[in-house]
C-alpha cells in the first residue's frame, strides 16, 4: 500500500471510526448535550492536530525495530490505544466527582485555558514535525543523510514534538475539567516521554558526537529555561 493511502486509512480508522465507537457506546450524551461543547472542542482540536501531524510525518517505516530497541514505545502505543477510555473516564469524573466536590475547578474558564494550552501544544508539535520533515518519523532511527536540525524552534528546545505533546495532554484534561485524570495521565505521559527522549538523545550522541553534545549544552529538552 502506498504511504499516502496508508495515511488516509490511518486517519479514517484512528480519528473517525475507532474513538467514536467508544464515545457513542459509553457517553453518547457527549454529542447532543449543549453543556458538552467544550469537551467536543477539545476532542476536535486533538483530531485536527493528529491529522496535520500525520500529513507531515513520514509513514513508510515499520515500527517493529522501534518496539524492539525502545520498550518505552510500547507504553506510548498503549496510551494512544486506550485514549478513548481515558477520555470517557475524564468525562465521568467531571460529572460524578469534580462538579460536586471541586466547583472552583468545574469552571468554563478552566476549560478555555485548557483549550488554549491544547492549541499552543498542537502548534509546537506541528512546527517541530514540519521542520524535521523526512527526519521526523515516529520511529527512532537514523535516516540516510540524516542531519541535525538546530534552527527555529529547535534553537530553543531539543524535543518540540514531545513538548507539544506534554502541553497538549495537560490542556486536554483541563478542558475536560478533570482532576485525577489530569494528574495521572500527565505524569504517566511525562515519564514515558522522558524515557523515550533520553533514548533518542543517546542515539543522536552516538551519531553526531560532539556536535550534539554542544547542542545539548545550549538548549533545554522540553521547555525553555526550565527543563
Amino acid at each position: 500500500m502506498k504511504p499516502l493511502h496508508r495515511k488516509m486509512l490511518y486517519i479514517v480508522l484512528w480519528y473517525v471510526v475507532y474513538p467514536q465507537q467508544w464515545y457513542l457506546y459509553f457517553i453518547p450524551e457527549l454529542f447532543y448535550e449543549p453543556g458538552n461543547r467544550l469537551f467536543l472542542a477539545a476532542i476536535l482540536i486533538t483530531y485536527l492536530v493528529g491529522v496535520v501531524d500525520t500529513y507531515f510525518r513520514p509513514f513508510s517505516e515499520s515500527i517493529r525495530g522501534d518496539l524492539r530497541t525502545n520498550p518505552a514505545y510500547n507504553a506510548i502505543l498503549l496510551l494512544f490505544v486506550f485514549n478513548p477510555l481515558l477520555v470517557i473516564l475524564a468525562f465521568n469524573e467531571n460529572r460524578l466527582l469534580v462538579a460536586g466536590s471541586l466547583p472552583f475547578w468545574d469552571n468554563p474558564l478552566v476549560a478555555y485555558a485548557g483549550l488554549l494550552l491544547l492549541i499552543v501544544g498542537g502548534a509546537v508539535t506541528l512546527v517541530g514535525r514540519a521542520q524535521l520533515a523526512r527526519f521526523g518519523s515516529g520511529v527512532l532511527h537514523i535516516e540516510e543523510d540524516h542531519r541535525l536540525i538546530t534552527t527555529d524552534v529547535f534553537r530553543h528546545i531539543r524535543h518540540p514534538i514531545y513538548a507539544g505533546g506534554v502541553l497538549g495532554v495537560v490542556g486536554f484534561y483541563m478542558a475536560f475539567r478533570s482532576a485525577v485524570k489530569l494528574a495521572l495521565v500527565s505524569l504517566l505521559y511525562f515519564i514515558v516521554i522522558r524515557h523515550r527522549l533520553i533514548f533518542e538523545e543517546e542515539m543522536l550522541i552516538e551519531e553526531f558526537g560532539d556536535e550534539y553534545r554542544e547542542y545539548m549544552k545550549r538548549t533545554k529538552r522540553l521547555f525553555p529555561y526550565l527543563y
